[in-house]
């Protein structure tokens, strides 16, 4: 057997797994899992959906991870005593003519029983980096990064969908250790929320019917520049202002020469650490050594990493020098 070709025979059939998950779908309304803080970003996520870039496989392997650690989740609780409830049917919140204007769905419902009688209490998994994890403890604390910033209004649109009053997040860190975060309905951010959708859905259904005025219809940009930077559709199907995008115009000669000089020496700059590498690489071991014009002194050291567990290592220090006068390998 050989033990290469079968690990190139895994590598390539995930990779062509995870391919096939790479997709898009059109979208006709907002969906709470996705509720951003950008309305024009809400409406061109609808109407340029085949624009969007599709996630990579590496997202894609986060995205399936995520749902094996929903479900080890789900299978705690219950393990645990309490009965959930896993809903398939997404909710859908509709506006005065009639309208979806939001639809999502909850990763589930637990139930749970005290004086007041029995309550379905939904819940969100989340899964994250352990450096994010430690960081959140609070509603609050979703605030922190941009890609956690979205959670609260998520749940936020479930609890309203439901006409429930309070759910909470279930954070894992992925190393076996769970936080429970509390949210309970906050009306004036559902208020928020329902007015920017309900705007994203008059844009979608005004630049259907009459796609040539697209640019006269779509809400404004967003004057946040952070928020521009880190969108998929900038640069794509959305080309904020300048200003908006957070740039500033500096007439400044002497930078501008700074500039050009650091890009002229970026490929030297590269070539000098690889040959530098290499030649170091060479002469690791000895002491002294000329060749040519060029003297070379090396020597060991004992390093101690501070790091915990402390530990120590080995370098070899290589000094290089141009000698002034003819050398002995000169003559």
């Amino acid at each position: 057997m050989n033990i290469d070709t079968l690990l190139t025979d895994i590598e390539r059939r995930r990779a062509e797994a995870l391919d096939r998950k790479r997709e898009a779908y059109p979208r006709n309304n907002p969906v709470a899992s996705d509720i951003g803080e950008c309305q024009r970003e809400m409406v061109l996520s609808i109407v340029h959906w085949k624009e969007r870039p599709l996630p990579d496989e590496w997202l894609v392997a986060r995205f399936q991870r995520g749902n094996v650690i929903e479900n080890l989740a789900i299978a705690e609780l219950q393990a645990l005593g309490f009965t959930v409830r896993v809903e398939r049917t997404p909710f859908e919140i509709t506006d005065k003519k009639g309208r979806v204007v939001l639809r999502g769905k909850v990763d589930g419902f637990l139930e749970w029983r005290d004086e007041t009688g029995r309550h379905e209490v939904p819940f969100e998994v989340k899964s994250m980096d352990p450096n994010v994890y430690k960081r959140i403890n609070s509603v609050e604390d979703f605030d922190h990064f941009a890609y956690t910033r979205k959670y609260p209004r998520q749940l936020c649109s479930y609890l309203y969908g439901n006409n429930l009053e309070a759910g909470f997040f279930l954070l894992d860190d992925c190393l076996g250790h769970w936080k429970l975060i509390p949210v309970t309905l906050d009306y004036a951010e559902m208020e928020r929320i329902l007015q920017r959708v309900e705007g994203a859905v008059e844009a979608v259904e005004y630049i259907r019917a009459q796609p040539d005025e697209e640019a006269a219809i779509l809400p404004a940009y967003h004057p946040n520049p952070a928020v521009c930077h880190r969108c998929w559709c900038k640069g794509r199907v959305c080309f904020p202002p300048l200003a908006l995008a957070g740039v500033t115009v500096a007439d400044d000669p002497e930078f501008e020469a700074q500039l050009a000089q650091r890009e002229s020496l970026e490929a030297d700059a590269k070539m000098f650490d690889v040959l530098d590498k290499a030649v170091k690489e060479r002469v690791r071991g000895k002491d002294g050594l000329i060749v040519g014009p060029y003297y070379i002194t090396g020597k060991e050291l004992i390093v101690n990493y501070k790091a915990k567990p402390a530990s120590t290592g080995v370098q070899w220090r290589t000094k290089i020098e141009r000698l002034a006068g003819e050398t002995e390998a000169e003559r």
